[in-house]
């Protein structure tokens, strides 16, 4: 499938993200999930989702850090809200420099500067 055909696929696929946060001494300071449908996938790689209060998340695209959902619920652990039957999941860890970090991530993602 060519970049553009498997843009236009992934469109609407629902994604459950889950995020590690470490400090720079490999401390594990937080761990963070949330879940969206995809709203697009941009030129330069970053997924952007729709989450079910209406606002974007942004995730970089990492074939490496995703996989196919096996079907079941599945429970946010931050929310509490139950997500049935995503497809896909993708995870990653993420060092961060502060805890204002994990803030600005959790609310939008990983937007570009």
């Amino acid at each position: 499938m060519e970049w553009d055909e498997f843009r236009e696929f992934i469109i609407g696929k629902l994604f459950l993200v889950g995020l590690s946060f470490y400090d720079s001494n490999q401390n594990l300071l937080e761990q963070y999930q949330t879940s969206g449908t995809v709203e697009e996938l941009t030129d330069t790689g970053i997924l952007v989702l729709r989450r079910s209060d209406d606002s974007l998340f942004a995730i970089p695209y990492d074939n490496e850090a995703i996989s196919k959902a096996q079907p079941g619920e599945y429970t946010e652990n931050s929310t509490g809200m139950v997500i049935k039957d995503p497809d896909y999941i993708i995870s990653g860890d993420v060092e961060v420099t502060s805890t204002d970090n994990i803030t600005s991530i959790k609310q939008n993602g990983f937007y570009p500067a």
